[in-house]
This record gives structure tokens, sequence and C-alpha cells, in this order.
């Protein structure tokens, strides 16, 4: 049986390996978290919903249609882009550059613009005034609609294909996929004070086989899927 599932963009690459991993079929549509809430809550019902951010699995898991929200992946949050602006390993100091252009995913549409923000918050308790000048420079670039089914590749890489970005804030994982396929991009990991681990959520419907499919890709083997892809199991505490 295949099972409808809408999914976060950033598991286009995990989401496959998991399936496989746990003997599941599944008829996946990709797209920013936030807008495929929106869809469910309009009407569409899908088998499973997986979210970059817990909040919206929880407010699907508040319709009557839905079981339990559940942890599933932890995620983290990197720069990456030209390695001549990252040669210092100063994150902070690269997204400041006023000759670099930031790019994020677009805040409420799509939990990685979110995280961006959280990042640019806890700049400003080590640099003052960085709220707000992160704030104005980034530039909401991906994540703000719903792609078509047929694009199956990342807009990250389209960007800087583009030249249109020198530098995004995003998840480690898009980083790693970014970095592979354009020369001459880097990545450089948050350190502990600008750090933002961002955790995805699943719910199931409520009927046997989409809960026994929930199941299925939170199994050992499909966790160890999703490690290899740059993911983490969710930690023990986080609920």
């Amino acid at each position: 049986m295949t099972l409808s599932v809408l999914a976060a963009g950033s598991l286009r690459k995990a989401l496959p390996a998991m399936a496989e991993a746990g003997g599941l079929r599944l008829d996946v549509r990709f797209g920013p978290a936030g807008l495929l809430r929106g869809r469910i809550e309009d009407g569409l019902r899908p088998e499973l919903f997986l979210s970059a951010s817990m909040a919206h699995v929880r407010a699907v898991a508040r319709l009557a249609d839905y079981g339990e929200a559940v942890p599933l992946l932890e995620n983290r949050l990197c720069l990456f882009g030209r390695e001549e602006i990252l040669a210092d390993g100063d994150a902070l100091r690269a997204m400041l550059d006023p000759d670099s252009r930031l790019g994020t995913s677009t805040p409420g549409a799509d939990p990685g613009g979110d995280y961006a923000l959280a990042v640019f918050d806890r700049a400003e308790a080590i640099r003052p005034g960085s709220r707000a000048m992160l704030r104005d420079r980034a530039r909401a670039l991906v994540g703000g609609d719903l792609p078509g089914k047929a694009h199956a590749g990342s807009p990250v890489v389209d960007l800087f294909r583009a030249g249109k970005v020198d530098l995004f804030l995003g998840y480690r994982t898009t980083a790693l996929d970014v970095t592979a396929k354009c020369p001459g991009l880097a990545l450089l990991d948050l350190p502990p004070e600008l750090a933002v681990r961002p955790l995805y959520g699943a719910v199931a419907r409520n009927t046997d086989e989409a809960r026994a499919a929930l199941d299925g890709l939170r199994s050992a083997e499909a966790m160890e899927a999703a490690t290899s892809c740059g993911f983490h199991p969710p930690r023990k505490s986080t609920r």
C-alpha cells in the first residue's frame, strides 16, 4: 500500500532512504512545512505529515483525524557559501559583512527561516545591534511557496548556481548537499553561542496503516539511513 505524505523539503534526500530502510511505499509532496500545515488545516488529509518544527505537527495533531505528534529527527543550522568569505571561521562576522549577500528561508512559511531568526536573536547577546542588522541584511529567498511536485532538486543549489547569493544560513543537511554540488563553497558550523538544533516531528492519521508507517520511519534501520544523510536521532529528553 502506498501512503500519501506531506514532508519538509529538507527531508528530500533522507526520507526516501528512510522509507526504503523501513520497507515503506510513500507518495511524498515536499515543501515548506508551514505552508503544508496550512493545506492540512484547509482540508487535505495525508496519511503522514513530517515537519522541521514540532509546532506544526502539534497543530495538526489537534485535528480529529490525527494521532499524537512525536519527535522524529534532529538537524543543525550552519552557515555555508563562498569559501573566501568563511575562511577565517567567524560566522557572525561573515553574516554581518556588508559586501556579502546573505540568504535564508522564509520565516513563518518555512521553519528554516524561523530558526535563522533564532540565530539572529542569539547574535544580539554577542554583539549588541546584530539582531537588527542581520534581519535587515538577510533575504528570504526560498520556502515562500509550494514547489511543483516535479521539482526534485534543492532550490538553494539553484541560488548559488545562479550567483544570487554569497552565504546561506540554513540546515546542515542542506549545506552538505549544496557544497557537494557547487564547487567553491564551504560550510561553517555555528559556535555554541549561536547554535540552534531544529527538532523535526511527525504525525500520522488515525489508521493502522499510517501508524505502522510512522513506526517504520522511527525504526533503528530508518534512523541509520537518516544519520547517513546528516540527521541525528532526537535526544531522549526532547518532547
